[in-house]
C-alpha cells in the first residue's frame, strides 16, 4: 500500500445507538419477532445485513435426474420436475415428520425427494403438480439421495409453508438466496427483512469498514454494493466479487487485532535471561543420552535467543504428539534458571500437571532436587502445586516459591491463586493453549514484579503455516516436524461394522491378546448414555457404560480388569481412575474423550474408537496419540458403521492412512467448515470465519497484513477509522476469553 495515495471517503456522521436501535425497531416492530432473531445473535440492523445466505440456488441450468448419479456428492442441483407421489409419516425413533416427495422428469428419470419436519409439503404437493426444487447430492449406501431440499415459488422465493400460494413453479430469472434459519425465523422471512432493510436504512449506516485507498488498491466493491450482491444479486459473479470483498475483510480485521496485540506486547519489559556458560543447561546437555532433532535444536535457537532480550518472549511452540516439545520448554526454563529467574509451568490438569512433573524431573534425572537443602551444583528444585495438595504441603511450596528457593514449579490454575507469590518469576510455560485464557495467562503475567515473564505455549495440534499466521499472529512460532529417532510406528486400521459386522469380535480378541500379556488398552466413545439406534443407519450408537458391560461378557476377556472414565464423574474419582489405569491396576479403560490429553500410560498398546465417524480428525489423532508412547509398536482401531461412499468414511480412510499430523491438519481444514477454524471464542459467541478460507485465501491474508500494518502505522488507535474499529470490537466481543479450541 503506498503511501502517498491520498483517497478519502466521503465522512458521514456515525449515527448514535439509539438512533441505531430506533431504525432496528421500525424494520421489527414485533417485539416476538426482535426475540426470535436475538436468539441467533441478531439484535440490531448491523447483523442483521451480515446475516449472510448459506447459499444461494442458480437457476440457470437444471439437471436431468438421470445425470444426477455422474455428480460428485455435495453438488448443488435444481430439477424442474412433476410430482409422481408424496407420502408423509411420523419418525419412530424421534419426534418429527418425513416427507417422502417421488418426482419425475420429461426424460422419464425418478428420484425421491425426502422433506424432514414439513408436514405442509403433503398437504400442498399432490401428483400431477410441477415444482422447482434446489438440493444437494448425497451418496448413501451408493444410491443417490438429494439433501437440504428447497422448494422454490414462482416468484423466486424459498417456499417456507402451505400459505405460499400457487405451487406451479416457474423458473426464477435470478439466483435466489437460501438463510440459516433463525429460531422460528423461516428463510423467506429473512429475506423479506434484509431487504426492507436495505430500502429503508439510511446512508449512514453505509460507512465502509475498508478504507477506501485499500479497496482501491485490492479492487473490492464498497459496502453498500457488497450487501447488494450477497442479498439480491442479479448474477452469481456478483456473489463471487462480494465475497471476495467479505473475506478481506475478515482477514484486515483479524490481522489488525493481532498486529496490535504484537505492538501492545512489544512495548512491555523483560528481565534478559542470557543464562550461563557452565550452567544446568550445558550439563543437561551435555547428559542427554540421544541427540536433539533439527526441528528442536532450531526451536532452541529461537527460544534461547529471546530469552536474552529486554522484549518478553511470546512463543508458540507446536509439534505433532511425540515430537519433544516438553524437553524444548525445559531447555528454555533451564536456561531462565541459570539466570537467576523461576519458571512456572501451567497444565490444564492434575493428571496432566503431574505427568509434567514426572516427565520433567525424570529428564533432569541427577539434576532434580526436592529442597533448596539437597540441591548439589547445577540442581534445580521441583515443585508440584494443584489444588489436592495438603494444606501443610501446599503452604510449604507457597514460602519457598516466594523466597527462590523453588527453581521451577509445575502446576494448575493454583499457580493463579493470589496467595501463590514468586520470588523471580521469569519464564511461564503454557501446555495447551486451547484450555486457557487471556485472564488466566494475564495472571500469571502479573506474578513477575512489574516485568512481563517470557512466554512459551505450546499446542500438540498440528496447525498449517497459513492457518497459524491467521490464528496465531500475535506470536512467533516455533515447529517441531522432525520424530525422535526410535519412534515406534502406530498400525491404525479401520473396520466397517456395516459390511463386516464380525469384525468387532475380532478387535476384542485383540484386545484379550494384549491385556494377555499385561499390556493395556483403551476404548473410547462419543457418549455416556446409550442412544437410539441411527435412524439412517439402523448401527447402534453404545454408550460408555454399557460398552464396558459389553465387554465384561465377552469370554476372552474374562478376568480382565475393565473400568469406566467419563466427565459427568467427580474430579477426584476421575484422577484416582486415570492414576489407576497408569499404574498398570486396569487393564482395559472404557472412557470418553477425557482421555484425549491426558496421563502417558507407556503399558497402553491398543486404542480402540468405537463410532469413529463422530470424531474430528485431529480429536481422532489426539486419541491415537495416547498409545504407543513408550516407542513400542501399538495398534489402532477406528470402528464405523459409514457407508464406504460417505464422507465419513474418507475421514476415516485419511487418518488411517498417515500418522502425520500437519498432513492430517491440512486436510481437515480443507474439508470442514473454514469458519470453524478460530474457534468459538476467537471471533466472539456467534460469530467466525464466514468468508476467509486460511488455505485458499493465503495471498488475501498476506496482503491484509501487509495492509493492516500500513493503516496502523498511519493510526494506531483507529481513530480516523472508526467504522473498522466498531466491527472489530463486535467481532472479537469475547477477546478475554481468546480459547483456540482443539480439533
Amino acid at each position: 500500500m503506498s503511501d502517498d495515495d491520498t483517497g478519502e471517503d466521503i465522512v458521514v456522521p456515525e449515527p448514535d445507538w439509539f438512533r441505531r436501535d430506533e431504525e432496528f425497531r421500525t424494520i421489527l416492530p414485533r417485539q416476538a419477532d426482535r426475540t426470535k432473531l436475538a436468539k441467533g445473535g441478531i439484535t440490531d440492523v448491523d447483523s442483521l445485513l451480515r446475516h449472510f445466505p448459506r447459499r444461494w440456488v442458480d437457476p440457470g441450468q437444471f439437471t436431468d435426474i438421470r445425470a444426477l448419479g455422474t455428480l460428485e456428492e455435495g453438488t448443488d442441483v435444481v430439477l424442474h420436475v412433476t410430482v409422481a407421489d408424496v407420502a408423509s409419516r411420523r419418525m419412530k425413533n424421534r419426534r418429527g415428520t418425513i416427507s417422502t416427495v417421488s418426482v419425475t422428469d420429461s426424460a422419464g428419470g425418478f428420484v425421491d425427494v425426502v422433506f424432514f419436519n414439513q408436514p405442509w409439503i403433503g398437504r400442498v404437493l399432490t401428483a400431477e403438480t410441477r415444482i422447482l426444487v434446489s438440493a444437494r447430492i448425497k451418496y448413501y449406501r451408493g444410491r443417490v439421495q438429494l439433501s437440504s431440499p428447497t422448494l422454490l415459488t414462482g416468484d423466486g422465493r424459498i417456499a417456507d409453508d402451505e400459505r405460499t400460494g400457487d405451487t406451479s413453479m416457474l423458473s426464477p430469472s435470478r439466483p435466489v438466496p437460501v438463510y440459516p434459519t433463525v429460531g422460528k425465523v423461516t428463510s423467506t422471512r429473512m429475506h423479506t427483512l434484509i431487504t426492507t432493510a436495505l430500502d429503508t436504512v439510511s446512508d449512514e449506516w453505509f460507512v465502509d469498514t475498508i478504507p477506501a485507498p485499500l479497496r482501491r488498491e485490492r479492487k473490492l466493491v464498497g459496502l453498500r454494493e457488497g450487501y447488494d450482491a450477497m442479498h439480491r444479486p442479479t448474477t452469481m459473479d456478483e456473489v463471487k466479487r462480494a465475497s471476495s470483498r467479505w473475506a478481506y475483510e475478515e482477514a484486515l480485521a483479524l490481522q489488525t487485532v493481532l498486529l496490535q496485540r504484537r505492538r501492545e506486547h512489544e512495548a512491555l519489559s523483560a528481565s534478559a535471561l542470557a543464562g550461563k556458560e557452565h550452567g544446568v543447561l550445558a550439563a543437561f546437555d551435555e547428559a542427554l543420552p540421544f541427540a536433539l532433532t533439527l526441528s528442536q535444536k532450531h526451536a532452541g535457537i529461537d527460544i534461547g535467543g529471546e530469552l536474552t532480550g529486554n522484549v518478553p518472549m511470546n512463543r508458540l511452540l507446536q509439534g505433532d504428539v511425540g515430537s519433544g516439545k516438553t524437553l524444548v520448554a525445559v531447555r528454555g526454563m533451564l536456561q531462565a534458571i541459570d539466570s537467576g529467574a523461576q519458571a512456572a509451568l501451567l497444565a490444564p490438569t492434575e493428571v496432566l500437571a503431574a505427568q509434567h512433573y514426572r516427565s520433567i524431573t525424570a529428564a533432569l534425572g541427577e539434576f532434580a532436587a526436592e529442597s533448596a537443602l539437597l540441591r548439589q551444583e547445577n540442581g534445580v528444585v521441583v515443585a508440584l502445586l494443584t489444588g489436592s495438595l495438603s494444606t501443610a504441603e501446599r503452604r510449604r511450596i507457597l514460602i519457598d516459591l516466594a523466597i527462590g528457593d523453588i527453581d521451577l514449579v509445575v502446576g494448575t490454575h493454583a499457580l493463579l491463586s493470589k496467595t501463590t507469590i514468586f520470588a523471580n518469576l521469569g519464564m511461564v510455560v503454557v501446555d495447551e493453549q486451547h484450555r486457557f485464557g487471556v485472564e488466566q495467562r494475564e495472571a500469571l503475567r502479573q506474578k513477575a514484579g512489574g516485568r512481563t515473564p517470557h512466554t512459551l505455549v505450546m499446542t500438540a495440534t498440528p496447525i498449517p503455516r497459513t492457518a497459524a499466521m491467521t490464528v496465531f499472529g500475535d506470536l512467533d512460532v516455533s515447529t517441531l516436524n522432525h520424530m525422535p529417532s526410535g519412534r515406534r510406528e502406530i498400525t491404525t486400521h479401520l473396520v466397517p461394522l456395516a459390511q463386516h459386522p464380525h469384525w468387532a469380535d475380532r478387535v476384542v480378541e485383540v484386545i484379550a491378546e494384549h491385556t494377555a500379556r499385561s499390556q493395556q488398552a483403551f476404548v473410547v466413545l462419543p457418549r455416556i448414555e446409550t442412544s437410539s439406534p441411527d435412524e439412517a443407519t439402523g448401527a447402534p450408537q453404545p454408550g460408555v457404560e454399557d460398552y464396558a458391560e459389553h465387554l465384561r461378557g465377552a469370554s476372552a476377556l474374562e478376568g480382565a480388569r475393565i473400568e469406566v472414565l467419563h466427565g459427568q464423574m467427580p474430579s477426584q474419582d476421575k484422577d484416582d481412575r486415570m492414576k489407576a489405569f497408569a499404574a498398570g491396576d486396569i487393564d482395559v479403560l472404557v472412557s470418553t474423550t477425557v482421555i484425549e490429553v491426558g496421563i502417558d500410560v507407556p503399558n497402553a498398546r491398543v486404542m480402540v474408537i468405537v463410532d469413529a465417524d463422530r470424531f474430528g480428525v485431529a480429536q481422532l489423532h489426539q486419541l491415537r496419540g495416547r498409545v504407543g508412547r513408550a516407542g513400542d509398536s501399538s495398534l489402532c482401531f477406528l470402528l464405523s458403521y459409514a457407508s464406504e461412499e460417505s464422507e465419513a468414511y474418507e475421514r476415516l480412510q485419511t487418518v488411517a492412512s498417515t500418522l502425520d499430523g500437519f498432513e492430517l491438519a491440512e486436510y481437515d481444514i480443507r474439508s470442514r467448515r473454514e469458519g470453524d477454524v478460530l474457534g468459538r471464542a476467537q471471533w466472539g459467541g456467534t460469530s467466525s470465519l464466514r468468508h476467509l478460507s486460511v488455505l485458499r485465501d493465503e495471498a488475501i491474508i498476506k496482503d491484509a497484513r501487509e495492509d493492516a500494518a500500513w493503516l496502523l502505522e498511519a493510526d494506531p488507535a483507529l481513530d480516523e477509522n472508526r467504522a473498522l474499529a466498531r466491527l472489530i470490537a463486535q467481532i472479537f466481543s469475547t477477546a478475554d476469553e481468546d480459547l483456540i479450541e482443539a480439533g
